[in-house]
């Protein structure tokens, strides 16, 4: 083979490479299926602030195992310390468990969660950097926690607008032992209430921001120890309680399972070459109904 041709067969074989790279940057890359408007957050949110409610008459229940075995791995967290809070309030056992996880563990947004996203396998995967999980990780321990103590609770992940996003906040949608609903977020160690102490949920964090209603959070809310901003926080959830996505199956055994999901869309917003593993309601009666 001579000179020429050996610099033909080169350059060949360099397109053919640089080909194959770039093809597979293109299948890589996530198409744009719905890119942000150009509205304000809370210009967006009010414009699908409509749900369609009725128009989903079969229910969608969550099955919740309750009363699991304590895992080991929680006892060296001193964690019958916190489980053993004797009150006459029953629902201080849900504050407890928010303490606990917000007394050991950190939040880092850059940190991925482990394959195995059980509430053990999360903790062991946080004992290798720090104690240190993102906000999934953090309320997907909170709302394991909360189950074996009876209580229903269950991820909940606020999604914004955008498809595909490069950012959403996971919190906890708690039932509490009096029957009263309460949102909360072991990133903040947070939680809200109104004007008249009533607890706030999800949706009614949703609405009143919509509304321009503000609520209170709790006085210890804090980021990792460090100062909590009400105004930050309120810019930062106008931006991810667009929909709200989350699963039917609440068991630690089987946890944060793609295939089960279901998400709550505005009745105007259209999810046209969405992922179809997902189930797509516009009624939050039906989405809320756990």
């Amino acid at each position: 083979m001579n000179i020429i041709e050996r610099i033909i067969l080169g350059f060949f074989a360099g397109a053919v490479t640089y080909g194959v790279i770039f093809l597979f940057y293109l299948k890589k890359k996530p198409k744009i299926v719905k890119p942000v408007p150009e509205e304000s957050r809370l210009e967006i949110l009010k414009k699908y602030s409509e749900y369609d409610t009725g128009a989903d008459s079969k229910k969608y229940p969550a099955t919740f195992v309750l009363h699991n075995k304590t895992p080991d791995i929680l006892l060296k967290y001193d964690y019958l310390k916190y489980s053993g809070r004797a009150s006459a309030n029953e629902d201080d056992i849900v504050f407890a468990m928010l303490d606990f996880v917000c007394d050991h563990f950190m939040h880092d947004g850059n940190v991925c969660l482990p394959r195995n996203r059980s509430m053990v396998g999360i903790i062991e995967g946080s004992e290798k950097i720090g104690l240190k999980t993102n906000c999934r990780g953090l309320s997907l321990i909170l709302a394991e926690l909360l189950r074996i103590n009876g209580i229903k609770a269950r991820h909940v992940t606020c999604k914004p607008y955008e498809e595909p996003f490069t950012d959403c906040h996971v919190v906890v949608d708690c039932i509490m032992p009096s029957g009263k609903r309460i949102m909360l977020d072991p990133t903040y160690r947070l939680y809200f209430v109104d004007d008249n102490g009533e607890y706030v949920s999800i949706a009614q964090l949703r609405e009143g921001i919509i509304r321009g209603v503000d609520f209170h959070p709790n006085p210890n809310a804090s980021y990792n120890g460090g100062e909590f901003s009400y105004d930050d926080y309120k810019e930062y959830m106008t931006k991810n309680l667009l929909r709200f996505n989350t699963n039917f199956n609440l068991d630690d055994s089987l946890p944060d399972m793609g295939a089960t999901e279901i998400e709550l869309i505005p009745k105007e917003y259209t999810t046209e070459r969405f992922s179809k593993r997902v189930k797509f309601i516009t009624d939050p009666i039906s989405f809320w109904n756990i």
